[in-house]
């Protein structure tokens, strides 16, 4: 069964994803494949969480987190808790599995200075603004015009303040300076962690060509960060892609008073009670 799934891919991604994991996160992403994504609900605002199971009954708790304000959406429940006002009035957000995890493992806290260098939609900033307890400096950036409105609609929306930058992220690390106690470096990647046969979209422009031109990108962009990186302040690079090459790889060359503490691949599976999603995130210190 999970051959024929993955005979619906380009044979290239199989074989990219193949090269990546071992054979049994191999085996259990294309068990996966045909399931579609997990979704789970960050509640913003005080009572949120408390307001959503009143609508829709109770929903587990993410497996992991250490955040009580966190709920996985079963499918069962998926499109109640879409239609939830909650959702459109700032009260909460609905997050994959893997980029409600990106915050927290960046960890800032109130009166730092942080920049997030690739930030539309603004799941992760509004996060980001929540756990500093709207206290400090929150930049965000984001390279498109139309895009950088839609980050600054949601952020107003969540009643998260932050100064908004438009503009490429690979030069504006050392544009700043090294001034920020945390900065994410949330990547445009290829997407190999979140390819679902439900949706041909999410690895119809799938080549190896855009994966080498990606990794490109995911160097300047990771450098610019560290660049604008405090000594002794703490960086997260973060992917939704299984590639080697856009994940290890790309942490291979940084500079020698940059340290990687840790990296983590999460590769998708079934699981009870959410589908995971692929991601990859890699915490860095600067010495």
């Amino acid at each position: 069964m999970t051959s024929s799934a993955s005979s619906e891919l380009p044979p290239d991604l199989v074989t990219a994803v193949k090269a990546s994991l071992n054979p049994d996160d191999f085996e259990r992403w294309l068990a996966a494949l045909p399931m579609g994504p997990g979704r789970v609900v960050r509640g913003h605002q005080p009572g949120a969480i408390e307001a959503l199971e009143a609508e829709v009954g109770p929903l587990p708790v993410l497996p992991g987190s250490d955040e009580a304000n966190i709920r996985v959406i079963p499918n069962a429940h998926l499109e109640a808790v879409k239609a939830w006002a909650g959702l459109h009035d700032g009260r909460a957000w609905m997050h994959t599995p893997g980029s409600v995890r990106v915050a927290p493992n960046l960890g800032p806290l109130p009166g730092e200075r942080v920049l997030d260098l690739c930030a539309a939609p603004g799941s992760k900033a509004s996060h980001m603004g929540w756990l500093m307890n709207h206290q400090g400096e929150l930049v965000v950036n984001e390279l498109s015009r139309n895009r950088s409105q839609r980050l600054q609609r949601n952020l107003k929306l969540m009643n998260i303040k932050a100064t908004v930058l438009t503009g490429p992220g690979e030069s504006l690390g050392r544009r700043l300076g090294p001034t920020f106690d945390r900065v994410l470096v949330d990547v445009p990647c290829s997407g190999t962690g979140r390819v679902w046969l439900g949706d041909p979209r999410t690895w119809s422009e799938w080549s190896p060509r855009a994966v080498k031109r990606l990794a490109k990108l995911q160097r300047m962009l990771l450098h610019s960060g560290i660049a604008a990186l405090k000594p002794g302040g703490t960086l997260v690079y973060s992917t939704c892609s299984l590639l080697t090459e856009e994940n290890e790889t790309v942490l291979e060359k940084i500079p020698n008073d940059v340290t990687v503490e840790f990296s983590q691949r999460f590769t998708p599976q079934p699981a009870d009670p959410i589908i995971e999603e692929g991601f990859f995130l890699a915490r860095l210190r600067r010495g």
